[in-house]
């Protein structure tokens, strides 16, 4: 598969799904995030990781019996380091074992205290201690289970690589929209914010290389900029700025893929919170509000091409700048409000409110043919309102995954779908 070329179709979010690319369920690397702060892990302070990797294989299983084609990350990932010598990886099983036992010991006893504190800040009626012993369990069962799947000299080199290879494990990684978004017949290969999450990129890299895609991928060099910040819709692709994604990076993909998006009747717009924008150039970890609205899918999603869900409120925070080339020039036109921009545009918001917010009720799978894919069946009116206006709903049961704020759009990154 590494030698057939690739190519990405996405010119509308709520065109039919025929391709999805997924990273692949939660491993050992999100194991041992357990063990950190939750400035640094990025997640809430603690879910069960066996039981998100469940809930990731049924919502793989849900996707594919629309007859959606699923492409794992993870699996070409693992075929690609079959390939190529891996140097300082460990050179056993037994070895990489004691090597993830001792990195999760460094971990619970440099966090012990900070994790009780968080726990205690959450409500969370969890024993760390118990937690760790826990894990260590945890990390052998799935060690056995990667090296089933992949085989010994795979399952060593990809856990190195994960959990070993940098000071904080890849725990994030599973999220497999934000290092990558398919635009137009493009891969843009993400530019991430947030420490351990930054060799998430090079990971996707090797595996979208594996995958065939090396012709069409796009690589950012200005900024940050995380998949899940972009939509495509109608004649225009939005971006998100504020918590992760800013404007260095916009303008550095206006640049390379502006004309050829406008060439196809596609202008770049972003879509900014101002607060977000300045609190995020200062700010050493990312706040509790950073984390609810890091990304434009965790507060608005495209349903159809003239209809959008969104919370209103944060609606109203964001103006719309659009971008665009004049031969080697930038042009940058304030356009308003959020809101006003999508009313200019024929485009009703069906609103959502806070708490539903709260339970990611924007980050849905749109399937195209009016189907949707929702992250939990908690939003009932949420999902009664989709289908009184025609929508099939699905529902993934993501109770564990989301515990990583992020949920059924986050976890997956279409690269075809047909008009």
């Amino acid at each position: 598969m590494g030698t057939e070329i690739m190519d990405a179709q996405i010119f509308d979010e709520t065109h039919f799904l025929e391709e999805v690319l997924v990273w692949g369920e939660p491993g050992i690397e999100a194991l041992l995030g357990q063990l950190l702060p939750k400035s640094k892990s990025l997640f809430f302070s603690y879910y069960e990781v066996l039981e998100a990797r469940r809930e990731f294989r049924h919502m793989q299983k849900m996707i594919e019996e629309e007859g959606i084609q699923v492409i794992r990350a993870k699996d070409a990932f693992a075929r690609s380091l079959e390939k190529k010598e891996v140097s300082n990886a460990p050179l056993s099983v037994q070895e990489v074992e004691s090597a993830l036992l001792q990195r999760a010991s460094e971990y619970y006893e440099t966090y012990r205290d900070h994790k009780i504190r968080d726990f205690s800040q959450e409500g969370i009626h969890g024993d760390i201690d118990e937690v760790y012993l826990q894990i260590q369990k945890d990390i052998k069962h799935i060690l056995k289970e990667d090296i089933q799947i992949y085989g010994e000299a795979a399952a060593i080199r990809m856990n190195h690589r994960l959990s070993l290879l940098h000071e904080l494990p890849l725990a994030n990684i599973f999220y497999g929209r934000d290092q990558s978004q398919a635009l137009a017949d493009k891969v843009m290969l993400s530019a991430l914010k947030w420490g351990i999450r930054k060799p998430e990129v090079g990971v996707f890299k090797e595996a979208l290389t594996e995958l065939g895609y090396t012709d069409s991928l796009l690589e950012i060099e200005n900024g940050t900029i995380e998949g899940g910040d972009i939509a495509i819709l109608g004649d225009t692709c939005y971006i998100g700025v504020g918590a992760r994604t800013n404007m260095r990076a916009v303008k550095n993909l206006c640049r390379k893929i502006g004309t050829y998006l406008e060439n196809r009747g596609i202008q770049i717009v972003a879509v900014v919170n101002k607060r977000h924008v300045d609190e995020a150039s200062t700010f050493g970890a990312p706040t509790d509000e950073h984390m609810r609205i890091m990304h434009l899918d965790m507060f608005w999603i495209p349903l159809a091409p003239d209809l959008v869900m969104a919370y209103g409120h944060e609606l109203d925070q964001r103006d719309v700048i659009r971008i665009s080339r004049n031969m080697d020039m930038l042009v940058i036109e304030e356009l308003g409000g959020f809101r006003e921009f999508l009313s200019s545009k024929g485009i009703d918001v069906f609103e959502v409110d806070e708490q539903e917010q709260a339970k990611f009720a924007t980050n849905l799978l749109n399937l195209g043919n009016k189907a949707v894919i929702v992250s939990l069946s908690t939003n009932t009116r949420v999902i009664k309102e989709l289908e009184r206006y025609g929508f099939r709903v699905l529902s993934a049961e993501l109770n564990k995954l989301v515990n990583g704020y992020g949920a059924v759009h986050c976890l997956t990154a279409p690269v075809r779908r047909k008009k």
